[in-house]
């Protein structure tokens, strides 16, 4: 990290090293644990993912489309499931 000022540099590495952190609670640091990837060794996979969702949004934001209607209907059966209020 003392090789540079990039701060975008410093943020990845920074993951690497301490992990990123508790996604549901307070920790600054720690293991999060998804079930499917690695936040750290799959970035590449976790952005492809992030695109697509952002496509979705952008073009079925009310996941009304037939190819989509899997996806709601997922989603609504999560609802409530994950506490998410108590990130800040």
């Amino acid at each position: 990290m003392c090789d540079t000022n990039d701060g975008f540099k410093i943020a990845e590495k920074d993951l690497e090293i301490r992990g990123p952190g508790d996604i549901e609670g307070t920790r600054q640091s720690g293991v999060l644990d998804f079930k499917l990837a690695n936040i750290v060794t799959d970035k590449q996979m976790v952005e492809m993912a992030k695109e697509l969702a952002e496509k979705i949004i952008n073009e079925d934001a009310e996941l009304s489309s037939e190819e989509n209607l899997p996806l709601k209907n997922f989603l609504q059966t999560q609802k409530g499931k994950t506490a998410w209020s108590k990130i800040s």
